[in-house]
């Protein structure tokens, strides 16, 4: 098919009354941001050339960038959720796609929505069997951690305090033969008559090593103990979300259910 230059105008006429309704919609919006929660859709797609005319260079200057827009748009959105639900805690921030928006509340992300496709969703949250899975497997870790140290925290205490006993015990345990374990025997037993200082020094440290890790573990169970499981936040966070929900009902949005369409 040949082209003419009617067919390139007419691409460009098109463009432009696009254009012009878009910044109708930016301009009403400004003092009404329910109406682009609500018209969005009808007049901009995440592909439309209002993205792209937004990043300008000029002198070799950034002087604009598409993200400006996407988080003018963002606090539309915030003004809309603000008033909408009369609460001043309830924030919109952007995401990582120009076209993705996410309704907090309290640092915790609820709902994420694209206003120009008009869907809406929760991202995958970890179940309440997973939560307390990951609670008893790490409580658990800990424990093991803490017995193996106590372990050799009693093995070094023992050398502490007879260590001739301790080294003929040791060598007697391992896996040799009886000579050989002799032999290991009698060396180490010479070196520290002769090195009994260093030796002592050396045990010394491994007891102050272990005692502080020992301590290290307890903080670290305790203040797992206290986080608790999660499950209490999980439900909290659930429940907002079903509240965040109902304004994206009340205006039609279609609820998304498949995850990877909400990044």
């Amino acid at each position: 098919m040949i082209r003419t230059h009617l067919d390139f105008i007419e691409r460009i006429d098109i463009e432009q009354d696009r254009l012009r309704r878009q910044r109708t919609l930016l301009e009403q919006a400004a003092n009404n941001p329910q109406l682009f929660f609500e018209k969005a859709s009808e007049v901009i797609s995440r592909k439309d050339s209002l993205f792209k005319i937004m990043s300008v260079y000029e002198d070799g200057q950034r002087k604009m960038d598409t993200h400006d827009l996407t988080e003018y748009i963002g606090k539309l959105l915030d003004s809309f959720f603000k008033q909408e639900l009369s609460n001043k805690n309830v924030t919109v921030k952007t995401s990582s796609s120009s076209s993705m928006y996410c309704v907090m509340m309290d640092d915790a992300q609820l709902v994420h929505f694209n206003p120009y496709e008009r869907f809406y969703g929760q991202r995958s949250y970890r179940t309440v069997k997973q939560l307390q899975e990951d609670y008893d497997n790490t409580l658990t870790r800990l424990n093991n951690e803490t017995s193996e140290v106590n372990s050799k925290l009693e093995d070094m205490k023992k050398a502490k305090e007879a260590t001739y006993k301790w080294m003929i015990q040791y060598y007697m345990q391992k896996n040799k033969s009886i000579s050989r374990k002799l032999y290991l025997c009698a060396k180490d037993t010479l070196i520290y008559t002769f090195r009994m200082k260093q030796v002592n020094e050396g045990i010394e440290k491994k007891i102050k090593k272990y005692e502080w890790q020992l301590e290290e573990l307890k903080k670290r169970k305790d203040n797992h103990i206290e986080c608790g499981t999660g499950i209490e936040l999980l439900e909290l966070r659930l429940q907002a979300a079903d509240v965040i929900s109902d304004v994206f009902k009340k205006y039609g949005y279609r609820h998304e259910t498949e995850n990877y369409r909400l990044y």
